[in-house]
């Protein structure tokens, strides 16, 4: 009985051994005949293109399993095109697939596609990006900015700063006549007739929009030429924070503040100093001198664009004297209006008395 048991265990045992040394095997012959599916790179961005432009890529597809790997791409996108659709693979032998796009039917912006793979040795995904871009919208950095803005040999551009009134008169860069910039708050233009007004004004011109750092200006960029602009737009990179960063000028507005109305004979001059922290440009004075008995006295004095620059906390006299004599007798009032380019109108009023050619000011 002990020998019959011992039998049995021994058959037992001896077919459980069996049985895993067949599993194991056939493990082992199931892994060394797995085709594997390989691929690379697994994507590809075109960058930005033009409508109607073509290009190309090229992608491997091998096995890194053994035996021979069938596969198949298919595409299903009208603007992408795969050569070849299909193929196979001995182990590690390395297959060229070539993608090409045409962006004649797109519309403009970011477009994806995927070409799917299938083989009997997996699945895969390759992944096509492009932007499509207009061909009258450009970025440019701000290095390239400069170069534009300060050779007029390769045409005049006009920048356009698409902030706030307030960004604006805080700060904009500057940039040398007759490429100076010009402000028009880009939210305005969400009314049409403002829009086909910018339009209209700088109709076939190049233009450089920029704002703080870059997001609004490509905005503004874009909705111009949604909308049929017959120009170039280029767009700054950046914009002024960028400029600011690269050591290139800026300009803003300042402040103006009037005083010392000084009487001479025949004459009133005045003082005016710069506030600010920006050099005022393009000043102009006006000063009038009206009154007197049977209102006698009406002389009017002007520097309208003066050519001279006020630097900030500089002074400068203006006087009547240029353009005639005061003469009357009785109450006079004297009013004198400020403004520049970049500064805006101030008006102050005082009062006095002429006797003759002698004038005084109360």
């Amino acid at each position: 009985m002990k020998k019959k048991i011992q039998i049995i265990m021994l058959i037992i045992i001896l077919f459980s051994t069996s049985f895993v040394g067949i599993t194991a095997g056939n493990n082992s012959i199931k892994a060394q005949s797995l085709k594997q599916l390989s691929y690379y790179p697994e994507s590809h961005d075109f960058g930005d293109m033009l409508q109607g432009q073509s290009n190309s890529t090229t992608f491997e597809i091998w096995n890194s399993g053994c035996c021979y790997l069938y596969y198949e791409l298919y595409e299903y996108e009208d603007w992408i095109e795969v050569d070849p659709t299909e193929g196979g693979s001995s182990y590690d032998e390395h297959n060229t697939i070539t993608v090409s796009i045409n962006t004649t039917n797109l519309t403009r912006g970011l477009h994806e596609g995927i070409i799917n793979i299938t083989s009997n040795g997996g699945y895969g995904n390759f992944k096509v990006v492009v932007n499509v871009i207009y061909e009258n919208l450009i970025d440019i950095t701000v290095d390239e900015a400069w170069d534009l803005l300060n050779d007029t040999s390769n045409g005049i551009q006009i920048p356009i700063d698409v902030r706030t009134d307030d960004e604006w008169k805080n700060e904009h860069i500057d940039t040398p006549y007759p490429e100076n910039p010009n402000h028009h708050n880009y939210l305005e233009w969400y009314d049409s007739d403002i829009l086909q007004e910018f339009i209209s004004t700088y109709d076939g011109q190049e233009i450089i929009v920029y704002c703080k750092s870059g997001g609004r200006s490509k905005t503004a960029a874009t909705m111009l030429v949604d909308n049929d602009f017959n120009g170039v737009v280029y767009n700054m990179l950046g914009g002024i924070t960028e400029w600011k960063n690269q050591g290139y000028p800026t300009d803003g507005y300042t402040t103006f503040q009037i005083m010392n109305f000084t009487p001479n004979i025949g004459s009133v001059s005045i003082d005016i100093k710069n506030n600010g922290t920006f050099t005022a440009k393009n000043i102009s004075v006006e000063i009038q001198v009206t009154g007197g008995y049977f209102s006698f006295i009406n002389l009017t004095s002007s520097c309208i664009d003066c050519e001279k620059p006020l630097e900030p906390n500089a002074t400068k006299t203006e006087s009547t004297i240029k353009d005639g004599f005061i003469f009357g007798f009785g109450p006079i009032e004297i009013t004198v209006s400020v403004w520049a380019k970049n500064a805006d109108k101030i008006t102050v009023k005082e009062e006095g008395f002429a006797f003759g050619f002698f004038i005084s000011i109360n």
